[in-house]
C-alpha cells in the first residue's frame, strides 16, 4: 500500500511491523521527504536526440516512519511526453518502473529507505529532435534542483527562462541553472542550427490568378515544408472567400522557416514582397494570420489594432472551415486571455503599438493588445455579420486615403444600423 503524501509526485510504502506485519498508511507533511536532483540535457543533433540524465537523491525525514518502523519503497515522477529509451538504476542494479494510468512513472527502489536515510538513483531517457531544429522542455520536479543544458555552439538557443549561467566552450554552449532556483513548471527550449535552406515549390490557383508559393526550409524539415505548403494553398482560397476580395498582392509568396532571432520573438512576421518569416514551431493559426496580412495591408488601415485584429478574425473564420475544433479553442483562449489581462493592462486600442521584438518584460502587454483587437473584431463580426464585413472591406480597399479610427466608425455606420457603441469604447477607452 502506498505511503500517502500531500504531494502527488512523491509517494512510497510504509510497513508497520506489528504482530502479523499489518500495513498502515499515514499522511506526510511537506518537509517529511526531500529530493535533490541533478539533471543534464545534451543536444546530439547528428543522432537526432536530446540525451537526458537525472541523478535523484531521495531523503526520508518522516518522523512517523521512525516510530512505526516504516519505510519508503518507491518514487513517482512525471516524464515529458515523447520520452523514449527510459532507463533507471542505482549504483548496483537497475530499477523496475511502471507507468500509472494518470501518466506519471513509478520507480521502485532496490532498498528500503528508513527514517533519516537517503537513496540515490538515476533516470535516463531521450527526446527525439530533427537534425537542425530542437524543441523540448526542461521538466523538473523536486526540492533542490541543478540543471545543465549543453548544445552545439552553432545552434541558436532560446530558453523559457533566463536565470542561467552560460559557459562557451570550444564546440558547445553550456547553460547552468544552479541549485536553489525555483522550478514551478516545465520550460521550453528552442534550439536551431541555421543551415542553407532547401526550397519546395507549388502553385495556388486563386480566383483571378495563379500565385506561386515557395517554402524555404532547413534540411530534415521536409515534413514541415509539406504541411506549410498544403495549409498555405488551402488557406489562400478560403481567405479570398471570407474577405470577399481576391488575393490583392501583385507578387508571389515565399515562406521561410525561421528561428526566434529572425522573427524578433514573434511566431511569424510578414514582410510583404520579401515574404513571410515563420517560426519553425508555429501552428497553422499563426501561418493563416500572416497570410491574412496580405489583405489587411490592402485595406489602407493606419491603425495597428485594425491590422492585427482583422488578421486574427479572419484566421478564426478560415480555421473554422479547416479545423473547427482548433478554431473554437483558439477563439476561447483569446477571449479568456483578454478578460484575464484586462484589469492589469487595459488601454485604448487607439494607443496600441508594438516593439520590433518582444521579451519577458513586454510580452503580456503586447499580448493584451492582440487579444483586445480580436475581441473588438470578433464582436463586430457577431454584431453585423460577415456580409456587412465584406461590404466594409470593399470600402476600405476602395478608399483613396488611410483609414483612421473615425473613418472606420463612419464606414461601420454606412453598412449597418446595429449599435456599435462597444466597438467605439474599445477604440477610445
Amino acid at each position: 500500500m502506498g505511503y500517502s503524501t500531500k504531494r502527488r509526485l512523491l509517494t512510497g510504502t510504509i510497513l508497520l511491523i506489528l504482530f502479523l506485519c499489518t500495513i498502515h498508511t499515514a499522511v506526510a507533511d511537506s518537509n517529511d521527504i526531500s529530493t535533490d536532483i541533478v539533471s543534464s540535457y545534451k543536444l546530439l543533433p547528428e543522432e537526432g536526440i536530446v540525451k537526458v540524465s537525472k541523478e535523484i537523491s531521495f531523503s526520508n525525514n518522516n518522523a512517523e516512519t521512525k516510530y512505526w518502523r516504516g519505510y519508503y519503497s518507491n518514487y513517482n515522477y512525471n516524464l515529458p511526453e515523447g520520452a523514449i529509451g527510459i532507463k533507471s538504476y542505482d549504483s548496483e542494479n537497475t530499477l523496475a518502473f511502471t507507468r500509472s494510468p494518470e501518466g506519471y512513472y513509478v520507480f521502485y527502489f532496490n532498498h528500503k529507505v528508513w527514517y533519516e536515510e537517503s537513496y540515490t538513483f538515476h533516470i535516463d531517457y531521450e527526446l527525439e529532435i530533427n537534425k537542425n531544429t530542437a524543441v523540448f522542455s526542461l521538466s523538473e520536479y523536486g526540492d533542490n534542483i541543478e540543471v545543465t543544458l549543453e548544445v552545439p555552439s552553432d545552434f541558436d538557443t532560446h530558453i523559457g527562462r533566463d536565470d542561467y549561467k552560460l559557459e562557451e566552450k570550444m564546440y558547445s554552449s553550456v547553460y547552468t541553472f544552479e541549485k536553489g532556483q525555483k522550478w514551478d513548471r516545465a520550460y521550453t527550449v528552442n534550439s536551431v542550427r541555421s543551415s542553407p535552406r532547401l526550397t519546395l515549390e507549388d502553385t495556388a490557383h486563386l480566383s483571378e490568378r495563379d500565385v506561386d508559393i515557395k517554402i524555404r526550409y532547413w534540411e530534415g524539415e521536409e515534413q514541415w515544408a509539406q504541411d506549410i505548403m498544403q495549409t498555405t494553398v488551402e488557406s489562400l482560397v478560403l481567405l479570398e472567400e471570407k474577405w470577399g476580395i481576391a488575393y490583392p498582392a501583385e507578387y508571389n509568396i515565399t515562406i521561410t522557416q525561421a528561428n526566434l532571432t529572425e522573427t524578433g520573438g514573434y511566431g511569424g512576421y510578414n514582410q510583404g514582397r520579401s515574404g513571410i518569416w515563420l517560426l519553425y514551431t508555429s501552428n497553422h493559426g499563426i501561418l493563416i494570420h500572416e497570410l491574412a496580412h496580405y489583405w489587411t495591408r490592402a485595406c489602407n488601415f493606419d491603425q495597428l489594432w485594425m491590422d492585427e485584429g482583422y488578421a486574427d478574425l479572419y484566421t478564426y473564420l478560415v480555421l473554422s472551415e479547416m479545423e473547427p475544433e482548433e478554431a473554437d479553442s483558439r477563439r476561447d483562449r483569446f477571449l479568456d486571455k483578454y478578460k484575464d489581462l484586462k484589469d492589469q493592462y487595459d488601454y485604448p486600442l487607439s494607443d496600441w503599438s508594438t516593439p520590433e521584438s518582444i521579451d519577458g518584460s513586454t510580452e503580456e502587454r503586447v499580448d493584451f493588445g492582440y487579444k483586445k483587437a480580436f475581441f473588438l473584431t470578433f464582436t463586430l463580426y457577431e454584431t453585423i455579420g460577415i456580409n456587412s464585413l465584406q461590404e466594409m472591406n470593399q470600402k476600405f480597399m476602395n478608399s483613396g486615403d488611410d483609414i483612421d479610427n473615425l473613418d472606420y466608425l463612419n464606414i461601420i455606420d454606412s453598412v449597418s444600423s446595429q449599435d456599435t457603441s462597444l466597438i467605439e469604447s474599445c477604440i477610445y477607452a
